[in-house]
């Protein structure tokens, strides 16, 4: 059934994991529709499982071995070196489950039966949808381990040839050897899985409508009179951008907090000159940038220098 589904493997960068995050939340307006309408008790409960599995944040559910919760705030952990690879096999098992049963694929020997909308035509597009999603995210995060096959395939020879193995036996040397080289090559990828979790975090929480980079500046006319920058924040990500019309962008953007706006003539070029400054801590392909409190303020400085009038 899943063999014409396209799975990503390739995703890493923020405005590659904010379309699986678009999405999701597309496949969620589309349930909120049919909640609208009149619907028998069984069905709007699976209507309603199948939206809260379009929350964002479950996306984070497979690869919470290298993160910290604290007040609903997901981040990376300070120091990843000390994860090791079972922590990672044991933390998705969980979601593994869910993934057979939205997919109708018994890869697990715990999976569920298959969601029941899978054999509708009309509706099979959600459980697949949502599985598309999951499943896209944890195949890229798994590419970076430098394990060769698939990612169920090396969960797997871990769970048969090593973990319980382990309490009847020592692994025959084959397998010691080859877990041993498996746990090698995680340990190596860690640079590689913290930017990709870090951009993982950055697209839940600030995702990136498809094609705003390009629409934002569309919208702004070469050699219009003046334009606003704006420096804005959402979480823990800071955005400088440009617009011609400041409250429409505002409502669009729905920031949390509003840190700084000029108007100015050379709005264009405040924008890139703040740009090329702080590329170093700049999200690739996007106007969101991981700034300290102390480059904020000298930000603000800047939004009082660049600009002429």
């Amino acid at each position: 059934m899943t063999k014409t589904i396209d799975i990503k493997t390739n995703l890493f960068s923020h405005a590659d994991l904010s379309e699986v995050v678009n999405d999701l939340s597309l496949l969620s307006k589309e349930l909120d529709d049919l909640l609208s309408q009149y619907q028998p008790a069984e069905r709007r409960s699976e209507i309603e499982d199948l939206k809260s599995s379009c929350n964002p944040n479950g996306l984070l559910q497979g690869v919470l071995a290298c993160l910290t919760c604290e007040n609903d705030v997901f981040e990376v952990k300070n120091d990843t070196r000390s994860i090791d690879l079972e922590t990672e096999f044991l933390a998705v098992g969980h979601v593994d489950m869910y993934i057979d049963y939205w997919c109708g694929e018994t890869k697990s020997d715990r999976a569920e039966e298959h969601h029941e909308w899978l054999e509708d035509e009309e509706l099979r597009k959600y459980p697949l949808g949502v599985y598309t999603a999951y499943e896209s995210i944890l195949c890229s995060y798994y590419s970076l381990f430098g394990i060769p096959g698939d990612r169920r395939d090396a969960s797997n020879f871990w769970s048969k040839s090593i973990f319980h193995v382990r309490y009847g036996s020592d692994p025959a040397k084959e397998d010691a050897d080859k877990w041993e080289a498996m746990q090698r090559a995680y340990f190596e990828s860690q640079s590689k899985r913290v930017e990709f979790l870090n951009n993982l975090l950055a697209a839940v929480r600030n995702p990136i409508s498809v094609g705003s980079f390009e629409e934002e500046n569309s919208l702004v006319q070469v050699g219009s009179e003046c334009g606003f920058v704006y420096l804005i924040r959402n979480g823990d990500l800071c955005k400088i951008g440009i617009t011609e019309n400041l409250l429409r962008r505002m409502d669009e953007l729905k920031p949390d907090e509003i840190l700084n706006v000029v108007r100015c003539p050379n709005f264009v070029e405040v924008e890139k000159q703040l740009h090329s400054r702080y590329k170093d801590v700049r999200l690739p392909q996007t106007e969101y940038f991981r700034l300290t409190e102390d480059q904020i303020q000298v930000v603000h400085k800047l939004f009082r220098d660049f600009p002429r009038y």
